[in-house]
């Protein structure tokens, strides 16, 4: 195949490609898919599939004309892409359509969108508060009365040393014995509880960063395909349930357009992270060997449920996931670490 399109670079992240469908290839096209279609043809007084081309062609000339150009397209478009090592990252933008009634070359045009490409900034310009977590006593308090509140089978009805004795009992709490030594195990835990909060904000707030110090700005079309994949997700999933959209919202009093406004911030979250976790990955050289990814196969082996098709694991596409996936860990991991030293 000759080369048979033309590439404009629009901006960093769009680029027209305009392709031409040789007259030719297009009418041997056509004529094959017309042969089918007369194959099907059905007119009283002639055997079905020897109906004269004549009396059928002008009625369906132009659905079989569409249908060809239909054909043809992703033959077309996947070539161009392949050849300008293109990865769309959202459906192409279709400018125009030839005319079929001409006898000619057909010519049309589409955009492109595709992720630019990124630098992975200055992640020493990261500055995160690391806040202390503190336990009021007010706070330990609170949790005891909703300890008292969810249990209200005990003897005693009240928070004391006999209640607290109950409590660590039923609870299965060790190394407790009384009020105060009760009252030492909540601070903790919820200290615990707190310092997890702490640090997953302190994490969250440093990938933030990280992406805006980068300056990682993700096309508008791409976000937008990702938002209306996640509404289309939705409506499926609610369908496979049983339940009507409308429903759902009304009980969960939340409109269409708020959940089409939380998709939009959620796929550009998802599409930046992403991003910038590939680009830091890249940059740190982290890259799950074969070795490894086999591994991580075995390991998704032993868990998976029994009645799972074995042959997922042999599939490359799928293998190939995995190990995406794993080398974003790896990457979130290693940032948090560098960034934060944790």
């Amino acid at each position: 195949m000759e080369k048979f399109y033309e590439r404009k670079d629009i901006n960093k992240s769009t680029i027209e490609i305009k392709i031409t469908i040789p007259k030719d290839s297009f009418k041997k096209s056509y004529e094959a898919l017309l042969e089918e279609e007369l194959k099907k043809a059905d007119i009283k007084g002639f055997r079905k599939g020897k109906v004269p081309a004549n009396l059928v062609e002008p009625e369906i000339s132009e659905t079989v004309k569409i249908k060809t150009f239909e054909k043809l397209v992703p033959l077309y478009v996947t070539t161009a892409l392949q050849k300008e090592d293109l990865s769309p990252i959202a459906p192409p933008v279709y400018k125009n359509f030839p005319d079929f009634s001409k006898d000619e070359d057909l010519v049309f045009s589409m955009d492109i969108t595709i992720m630019p490409e990124f630098k992975l900034g200055n992640l020493k310009k990261i500055k995160v508060e690391n806040a202390e977590a503190k336990i009021s006593e007010k706070e330990v308090n609170e949790a005891l009365e909703s300890v008292l509140k969810n249990n209200n089978d005990t003897k005693a009805k009240e928070i004391n040393d006999a209640w607290a004795k109950e409590i660590v009992e039923k609870l299965g709490i060790k190394d407790v014995k009384d009020l105060k030594g009760l009252k030492e195990y909540v601070k903790d835990t919820l200290k615990k509880q707190k310092e997890h909060i702490l640090l997953h904000k302190r994490e969250d707030d440093a990938f933030e960063q990280a992406i805006k110090i980068s300056e990682i700005e993700v096309p508008e079309s791409a976000i937008k395909y990702e938002a209306e994949e996640r509404e289309r997700a939705f409506a499926h999933d609610m369908s496979h349930k049983g339940i009507k959209v409308e429903d759902f919202l009304k009980a969960n009093n939340i409109t269409i357009e708020k959940m089409r406004e939380l998709w939009l911030k959620d796929a550009k979250q998802a599409l930046e992270s992403d991003v910038f976790l590939k680009l830091y990955a890249k940059e740190k050289g982290l890259k799950l060997t074969d070795k490894e990814l086999e591994e991580k196969i075995e390991e998704i082996k032993k868990n998976a449920p029994k009645d799972t098709d074995p042959k997922i694991f042999e599939n490359e596409e799928w293998k190939e996931y995995i190990r995406k996936i794993n080398e974003k860990e790896d990457a979130f991991k290693t940032f948090v670490k560098e960034v934060l030293g944790e």
